[in-house]
């Protein structure tokens, strides 16, 4: 392959969707610039894709997409319980796709993985959220808070796009809560441990600190004392956290007293939240969710009318999912599984051939804070995009 430099680009590597990304793609593998071994990677497994792959497969054999087509729709057509989920790397357009085929359909549809331990009522919905863009941060927060998350790790060029890169101000202060050493924590300038579990008693402690009520007496004490002294002394505070918050047993609790906690602390200050997505397409898909049916996350079409998810299982009684730009869940084995990826999936009974959002198709992908951004195609290829695959299985289900 000849030498060649491409950009600048958009990077869907994770949520913060680096837009000034330039690609060398000279090597076996890619390099980016600014330097960042998550972006190349992902770059790499893309650009560096298999050319003999088929278009498609049926029961693991290769297929014409028509055939595939077909196939999945009478699977559609037949299912009583189908499942739209996946979307880690889906575009907008993807996602508006399949939220018009799940109304056809009157799936459910989950931007959480099916089969995870349920969290309990979806916290959002019930208190809402104070947030703000990677800017608003960068230029006002005076302590910012990393909950229990490694994005040095995970989104390797927050902390620099929040004003904790070289020749940062001084005045500003890093707190990361969390008992791992992580590369995150080693950049901290207030560090606080206490386990996972401590967590919700941590949160409804700092709650009572801000009334001026004393807490339950607990080894956290001097911990908490000292964070909310931090907090108390500025005008501005970000608390960055991951899924990991309102994942799991009880983490809807864990996230609702999070809220509840920024909400009262903004009475003096401002304070405000920010999510980190596992992944880049995620944000887009519960924006997406949120413009149709009035809900973000899990939606369920099957009465005729979106209504949110808060069941304990949610997937109970689906008899056919089909995966969107996704990992594989755990689900059943009885579940026939439809998937649209740019990679072959051995297990999925109908699997389509997709284009790489940011690779070789152009779309739209929403940054963690929510802002537009364009995806370019470096390396466009002849796969249709996912959007345009659902758009054909929309006419071929017809009902």
């Amino acid at each position: 392959m000849p030498d060649v430099a491409i950009g600048p680009v958009t990077c869907a590597g994770c949520g913060l969707l680096c837009d000034d990304v330039r690609l060398d793609l000279s090597g076996e593998a890619v390099r980016l610039q600014p330097a960042c071994d998550l972006g190349a990677r992902w770059f790499t497994e893309r650009v560096r894709r298999a050319d003999d792959a088929p278009a498609a497969t049926i029961e693991g054999e290769p297929a014409e997409v028509k055939a595939a087509l077909v196939r999945a729709a009478a699977l559609l057509r037949g299912s009583r319980r189908p499942l739209i989920y996946g979307f880690e790397q889906s575009t907008v357009e993807g996602a508006r796709a399949a939220v018009a085929l799940a109304d056809r359909l009157g799936a459910l549809v989950m931007t959480d993985t099916p089969g995870d331990p349920w969290p309990g009522a979806p916290a959002l919905p019930l208190r809402g959220v104070t947030t703000a863009t990677l800017g608003e941060i960068r230029d006002r927060s005076r302590v910012v808070v990393i909950w229990r998350e490694d994005p040095e790790t995970t989104h390797p060029r927050l902390l620099e796009r929040l004003g904790f890169g070289a020749g940062s101000p001084a005045q500003r202060t890093l707190v990361v809560i969390d008992d791992r050493d992580t590369p995150t924590a080693a950049r901290a300038t207030l560090r606080l441990q206490w386990p996972r579990e401590r967590d919700l008693a941590a949160l409804v402690s700092l709650h009572a600190l801000q009334r001026d009520r004393p807490p339950a007496p607990s080894d956290l004490d001097a911990q908490l004392a000292t964070l909310m002294e931090h907090v108390r002394d500025v005008p501005h505070v970000a608390v960055v956290h991951g899924s990991g918050l309102g994942a799991g047993d009880g983490g809807q609790r864990r996230a609702l007293a999070l809220h509840e906690l920024t909400r009262a602390l903004s009475h003096e200050r401002h304070v405000v939240t920010m999510a980190l997505p596992r992944a880049a397409g995620i944000t887009g898909a519960q924006d997406v969710l949120a413009w149709q049916t009035g809900y973000a996350g899990s939606v369920d079409l099957a009465g005729g009318h979106p209504e949110l998810v808060v069941s304990t299982h949610p997937a109970d009684g689906v008899d056919l999912a089909l995966r969107i730009e996704g990992a594989a869940a755990p689900l059943p084995a009885h579940v026939a599984e439809i998937s649209l990826g740019h990679g072959p999936d051995a297990d999925a009974g109908v699997w389509i051939r997709t284009a790489a959002p940011g690779v070789e198709a152009e779309g739209t992908a929403h940054r963690l804070d929510g802002v537009p951004l364009a995806l370019q195609a470096p390396r466009a290829g002849e796969a249709p995009t996912a959007a345009a695959v659902l758009t054909r299985l929309l006419t071929e289900v017809g009902l």
